[in-house]
């Protein structure tokens, strides 16, 4: 695998089973990264989540073939294709209300191409910087970016959860794509990390330790700080 990439889930300190669930794999000198934290109750939700990445890993998967690849336009079809595979059986198993989000990274060398649905996020890391690669797809981002609530409130916001987009819960997605270097590390994550721990935090559990202790880190201080929601963490350095 070109790189080092490490991942860990868990299922944090309040939930009795884990809906998130995550993808690491290669395609020939590309690694793709994913994450899926998936809802819908009833043990829906890690059916979503398993759901989506198989369909999005296969759709993708047919899509590339090596050479003059539009990643971003594979990586949207991939991402519609498990919209349609997640919808499909929350229609046909009764399991009305199941989606997930999904964030994923196709990287080769220090170029990374990132889809978005939900408020699962990518994030750069690069010496004393944590930037966030991903939007939120979600009610309070579109409040943030309409003025009517502050960027300081949201992680508190009674509806900071409610999302503007899910794999599965309708016919149609709008995947949000995202180019760019990576000359630090890529890491993506489930928001039970982003709601217990920190930016800063984040950054420093990235840059002061390997992937893979880095990983276990970040898991840890999510449980620490409440674990109140499952935590999944991919970190992958070109």
């Amino acid at each position: 695998m070109m790189g080092h990439t490490a991942a860990g889930t868990d299922v944090g300190r309040t939930r009795d089973h884990n809906e998130d669930d995550y993808l690491v794999t290669t395609y020939g000198d590309r690694t793709l990264l994913a994450v899926a934290d998936g809802m819908g109750g009833h043990r829906a939700g890690d059916v979503a989540s398993e759901t989506a990445l198989d369909a999005f890993e296969a759709a993708l998967a047919d899509r590339l073939d090596g050479s003059g690849d539009d990643l971003a336009a594979s990586l949207r079809a991939a991402a519609e294709a498990a919209n349609d595979r997640v919808h499909e059986r929350a229609r046909t198993e009764g399991r009305e209300g199941m989606g997930t989000t999904l964030v994923a990274a196709l990287v080769r060398d220090d170029e990374a191409t990132v889809v978005n649905v939900g408020d699962s996020r990518a994030y750069h890391v690069d010496g004393s910087a944590i930037d966030r690669i991903t939007v939120d797809q979600s009610l309070v981002q579109s409040l943030i970016e309409e003025g009517v609530v502050d960027p300081d409130e949201a992680a508190d916001h009674p509806q900071r959860h409610v999302l503007s987009q899910a794999l599965g819960t309708d016919d149609d997605v709008d995947p949000d794509v995202y180019e760019r270097s990576v000359s630090g590390t890529l890491l993506l994550c489930s928001d039970g990390l982003t709601e217990e721990v920190p930016e800063p935090s984040i950054r420093e559990a990235v840059v002061d330790e390997s992937p893979d202790d880095a990983v276990d880190r970040l898991v840890g201080a999510a449980n620490d700080n409440g674990g109140s929601d499952n935590i999944t963490v991919v970190l992958h350095r070109p």
